[in-house]
This record gives structure tokens, C-alpha cells and sequence, in this order.
């Protein structure tokens, strides 16, 4: 072979390597976009679901109910709000829960309208929570799970891209992943 083919073959594996380059840093770029965008999308829902859990224990305290459990369900809605984080909302949100479950069970079977009212606000909000939670950590994870390939970690590092926080509880990532993905 001579010089010129020797020159020909380097330039085009040049670049195809930086086709592939290219392609895998647009792929981590959207990536990172749709993770944003989930996480807005969460954001919005979470606020969704403070205003519906404000609105419960004001019909609440208007009808004389569970009157034990109405101070932690304030205070548990404002640590929800002003957790900043995936991780910090996410353990705000499991506190909010666990409040919940003590409302309902101190409230009687019979209830007034606006109980039901605010219920079935509150259940609206819990299930449109529950669909942006599980796109954002479908993509956060994914995404993660992308960064730890070895293309992608050096394209990574040198463009800044971080693993984004899933909204789960510390140490439920690998039990999600796992779930979901059918692979730690």
C-alpha cells in the first residue's frame, strides 16, 4: 500500500470517530434535556399535590377532624414544599405518606362533602405524582445507566454531564433499576 491509501484510511476512520463522537454527545445532550424537562413536569405535579394537600387539611380543620393529626400534616406539606432536591422531595413526600395514612385512618366512614371533595382532588394529584415520578426516574435512571458505559463516561466528563438524582428514597435506586429496567 502506498502513502496516499495509508492517508485515506486514517482520514476516514478519523472521522468515523468523530461521527460516533458526535452522535453519542447529542445523545447524552438530549438525554440531559428530557431529564430537565421531566423534572419540570414533576415539579409542577408536587406543587399540584401541595395545593391539594392544603386544601384537604383546611376541610380538615373546617369539619372538627383528626384534630391530632393536622398539625403534622401542615407541617409535613411545608417540609414537602421547601425540600429542594430529588432526594430531599422524595423523603418529604414518603413523610407526607406516612401523615396520610394516620388522617384517614382517624377519619369516620362517613364523611362530609367537602372531605370527599378534597379526597378526590388529593387522589387526582397523587396520580398525575405518580405518572411524572416514574418518567422522571425512568429517564433520570436510564440516563445514569447511559453515563456508565465507557464511550459515554469520557464524553461526559469532558461536556459536564452528572448523573441526575432519581425522586426515590436513598438506597432504592438498585431495587427500581431492577424492577424496571429487568438489570442492575
Amino acid at each position: 500500500m502506498n502513502v496516499p491509501s495509508w492517508i485515506a484510511i486514517a482520514l476516514l476512520a478519523t472521522v468515523a470517530v468523530v461521527f460516533l463522537w458526535q452522535r453519542r454527545a447529542q445523545r447524552l445532550a438530549r438525554g440531559r434535556d428530557r431529564v430537565n424537562t421531566a423534572w419540570q413536569e414533576l415539579e409542577k405535579a408536587l406543587a399540584e399535590r401541595v395545593a391539594a394537600l392544603e386544601e384537604m387539611h383546611a376541610a380538615l380543620e373546617r369539619a372538627g377532624y383528626v384534630p391530632e393529626a393536622r398539625p403534622r400534616l401542615r407541617d409535613a406539606v411545608e417540609a414537602l414544599r421547601s425540600a429542594q432536591g430529588p432526594r430531599a422531595r422524595a423523603e418529604a413526600d414518603a413523610a407526607v405518606e406516612a401523615v396520610l395514612i394516620a388522617v384517614y385512618r382517624g377519619l369516620p366512614r362517613e364523611r362530609i362533602e367537602t372531605i370527599r371533595t378534597a379526597q378526590n382532588r388529593l387522589a387526582q394529584a397523587d396520580e398525575e405524582r405518580d405518572i411524572a415520578r416514574t418518567q422522571y426516574n425512568d429517564l433520570s435512571l436510564s440516563l445514569g445507566l447511559l453515563l456508565r458505559r465507557w464511550g459515554y463516561r469520557s464524553i461526559a466528563r469532558r461536556r459536564g454531564i452528572v448523573a441526575p438524582e432519581p425522586f426515590l428514597l436513598p438506597g432504592e435506586e438498585a431495587d427500581y433499576v431492577r424492577r424496571h429496567f429487568g438489570h442492575v
